[in-house]
């Protein structure tokens, strides 16, 4: 059976010697902004690709030289995979509110499954090369109480997605010329992965605001959980777009997640239900996706995971990230008045459905 590694980063505390969860909780105990590599090996499936093996790359706090810390070796291979025979692609995957570290792995290997991208030079699709950017959400669904930790944490994991995207940009620079991939980086947020992705981008800017380079290609926020105006303020995500080549924001009014989180928790109207609160300010790179006729097809109780087990949403992601035009991407209409596509209709339909009770973790 054919086989999908997915790689990953994290600042949750290492489980030693507990092969089920591998990371717990709780934060990595040399500090939030202290990281893990690893990689897992799944057997495919398409209703729930197999776990195999989960390998932890060591780290040794005396050694000086970076190149024989775990972040480089993790780095170093994911550089090989993008230069072999495949040449693939790379997407960074941010999750979102209740889903545990094995969670975030299964969905990093239902992504790598249903992507692909094209060149425009070669038709022939190309797999896509999954990491997942892992953060300790409580991976459990308590009211209140579990979103409220969740968050907090999400808002102190910044400072480990800022040393993470420094890490990668310092690999960039070293690596010799002859030696780069020439594939392209995309990064995914879903929900509250948003919020993460908020908190990093302003340690960058707190840091070092020249720091904020294009190392992306593609960022696709889908159902985020985040402001409706966060594309107006510094403070949140103004500045995104620097990171990247374009911005694409997948919202769903009919999303129940968020409208929990706008109604019972005290957030302002959400980016992911309705889109941005004034289009006609939204920088020139940002795209807009309303994605309400995929959402039930993939999520039919909350219509908040449409990111995956959406035929549509697969179909536009890896058009979006083989840098197909915008007036060229297949099963959308533009609506000229909202300033947004809006996919037309589900391509497909699933050969399954899932109930809530064993729905993927943060679906």
């Amino acid at each position: 059976m054919a086989k999908v590694r997915v790689f990953f980063a994290t600042n949750r505390n290492h489980l030693e010697g507990n092969k089920v969860q591998v990371f717990g909780t709780a934060f990595n105990p040399d500090g939030a902004a202290a990281l893990r590599f690893g990689y897992a090996d799944f057997d495919r499936d398409p209703r729930k690709p197999k776990l195999k093996d989960v390998h932890v790359y060591p780290e040794d706090r005396t050694e000086q030289d970076p190149r024989k810390q775990g972040g480089w070796k993790f780095m170093e291979a994911l550089r090989k995979v993008m230069a072999g025979p495949t040449k693939s692609d790379t997407l960074v995957f941010i999750h979102g509110f209740n889903v545990s570290f094995m969670g975030a792995l299964e969905a990093g290997a239902m992504l790598a499954q249903d992507q692909t991208v094209r060149d425009a030079d070669d038709p022939e699709p190309r797999p896509v090369t999954v990491v997942v950017f892992s953060w300790p959400s409580d991976g459990a669904a308590i009211p209140w109480m579990s979103y409220y930790s969740d968050r907090e944490d999400a808002r102190v994991s910044g400072p480990a997605v800022a040393r993470a995207f420094l890490k990668l940009a310092e690999f960039v620079e070293k690596t010799p010329n002859e030696n780069y991939c020439q594939r392209r980086l995309h990064l995914l947020a879903h929900s509250m992965g948003a919020y993460v992705l908020r908190q990093g981008l302003q340690a960058l800017i707190v840091k070092d605001r020249d720091s904020l380079i294009r190392l992306f290609d593609q960022i696709l926020l889908a159902a985020p959980d985040e402001d409706d105006d966060t594309f107006e303020h510094d403070t949140k995500l103004r500045l995104l777009p620097r990171l990247g080549r374009q911005v694409t924001v997948y919202y769903n009014a009919t999303d129940k997640a968020l409208l929990i989180s706008d109604k019972t928790k005290a957030n302002p109207d959400r980016l992911g239900s309705d889109g941005p609160r004034l289009v006609d300010l939204l920088p020139k790179k940002v795209v807009l996706v309303d994605s309400r006729v995929a959402a039930p097809a993939a999520d039919r109780w909350v219509h908040h995971g449409y990111y995956i087990r959406s035929k549509a949403m697969a179909s536009d992601l890896s058009a979006v990230m083989s840098d197909t035009p915008l007036d060229a991407i297949p099963n959308r209409v533009f609506v000229e008045r909202l300033r947004s596509w809006r996919l037309i209709k589900e391509t497909g339909e699933l050969a399954f459905d899932i109930p809530p009770q064993v729905r993927p973790e943060g679906s």
